[in-house]
């Protein structure tokens, strides 16, 4: 075994040590004020520990599944994305819950939340198909408006087996002002799918 090759060898078992050690901190928990969260907690449990998010979302996602037999399931998860936000020294962090259990964790940045009065997000210039609710909100700021539509049905056939994904949508609207601009975010099962702007004082 050359010396090169016993060198990137090393590099590399290093690397996945480190990308191991990454996943394994991440998927264990952070801390929120001073106390471990884990996945696996619940609501109430994060919620004691982290005290009150700055944003919240729920919505409801229905699988529905028939075989080439006939046979149906059906299954609804239910899907709760919060945020805190600790001031500008501390990260801020993002937690996803399904069915009331703590699935995932992540820092999201520094920051403050943006003035909701101000166009901070540049009547929609800064935002992205492909967002989701949470990054809009950062971006953004609390919507003028929240407007629930019908929800969306995403049907895939494969190996005889039919499956149809009914997934909420709802559209947000910012306004500045009456004598400017604003914009229509529409977003189907927590990303953006559609950014429209609107016309001065509408």
């Amino acid at each position: 075994m050359t010396g090169n090759f016993k060198h990137r060898l090393g590099t590399c078992l290093a690397m996945l040590t480190l990308a191991t050690m990454f996943v394994a901190g991440n998927a264990m928990g952070l801390p929120c004020k001073g106390r471990d969260v884990n996945t696996g907690d619940t609501e109430e449990e994060v919620a004691s520990k982290c005290g009150e998010a700055m944003f919240k979302e729920q919505r409801k996602v229905r699988l529905e599944t028939a075989d080439a037999s006939g046979m149906r399931s059906s299954t609804t998860t239910t899907v709760d994305e919060w945020a805190f936000d600790f001031g500008p020294d501390e990260l801020m962090q993002s937690y996803r819950f399904e069915n009331g259990k703590l699935v995932w964790i992540a820092d999201i940045g520094y920051g403050r939340l943006p003035d909701a009065t101000d166009d901070t997000c540049r009547n929609g210039e800064l935002l992205a198909v492909g967002d989701s609710s949470l990054e809009t909100f950062l971006k953004c700021g609390e919507p003028l408006s929240k407007e629930e539509q019908p929800d969306k049905v995403i049907e895939t056939r494969s190996g005889g087996e039919t499956r149809r994904t009914t997934v909420p949508v709802v559209e947000w609207t910012y306004r500045y002002g009456p004598d400017l601009p604003g914009c229509t975010v529409r977003i189907e099962n927590g990303r953006v799918t559609e950014i429209r702007a609107r016309e001065f004082g509408k």
